[in-house]
């Protein structure tokens, strides 16, 4: 591994399982400081040990902080969890569900709750670690979770495209909002990713050999491909890019 996230600290929300543990784990191996673990519980859905041990065991120091996305005062606190090790350099806002019941006839409730944590949350993350950084005067990056499917919408994801087309705008217009204070913001877009979630989502499980096939590296793709794209955007090799949202698909959108 590179040492591209050597003394940076990393907060990486919904980071106990799927693509958020796998962003956590290798931006340990990537040279990370300190890896603050956010989410409602720290048992991995997958299995498995929990995350803070898998970083403790690569060598970075971590902590996990109960956190739910939905409540801004949760994200607040998270953020200030980090002023233990000099406060947080990069912010990943990658918590996010889907629903059993998502398309053009998606429930109130279960819409405004996939809304809260897939919309809110983010946004909450990013004041929080805005205002740190600002006060830190050191600048800092921030990268929010969106998807291809907020980039091109389907019927069985009406709900979750939504959310996530609106993640791909947020980090647009925070990246103007908070440019001039040396903090960059970008999206990372996930195509068709091999997760727990992917494999128990219905309609996205059904989809996904589809997708496969027709994605041009005719393979899913692994959660610490994305995480490899979370760490160059939280680095300074990506010093002068913000306001994108980098799709991390192997090519299928380019082919739909």
């Amino acid at each position: 591994m590179s040492d591209i996230l050597k003394n940076k600290v990393v907060i990486v929300t919904g980071a106990s399982s799927g693509i958020g543990r796998a962003i956590a784990i290798r931006a340990a191996e990537h040279g990370a400081k300190a890896v603050i673990v956010a989410d409602i519980t720290e048992a991995p859905r997958e299995g498995g040990r929990p995350t803070v041990e898998e970083i403790e065991a690569i060598g970075s120091a971590a902590r996990f902080v109960k956190t739910d996305v939905s409540k801004r005062a949760d994200n607040d606190a998270l953020v200030e969890a980090s002023a233990e090790f000099g406060g947080v350099d990069v912010m990943v806002a990658n918590a996010g569900i889907t629903l059993r019941t998502d398309g053009a006839d998606v429930p109130e409730d279960d819409y405004h709750r996939l809304l809260s944590i897939n919309l809110d949350g983010p946004l909450f993350g990013a004041q929080a670690a805005a205002r740190q950084m600002k006060a830190n005067g050191k600048g800092g990056s921030i990268v929010l979770m969106a998807s291809m499917g907020g980039i091109s919408g389907a019927g069985i994801t009406v709900a979750y495209s939504t959310s996530k087309g609106g993640v791909v705008l947020m980090a647009k217009s925070l990246a103007d909002a908070l440019g001039p204070d040396g903090i960059r913001v970008n999206a990372v877009a996930p195509g068709t990713i091999d997760t727990e979630l992917l494999r128990t989502s219905p309609g996205i499980a059904e989809a996904s050999e589809g997708f496969r096939k027709r994605t041009p590296l005719r393979r899913l793709g692994q959660p610490s491909e994305v995480g490899d794209a979370v760490a160059y955007l939280g680095s300074d090799l990506s010093s002068y890019v913000s306001g994108i949202a980098l799709l991390v698909d192997g090519g299928l959108l380019a082919v739909l």
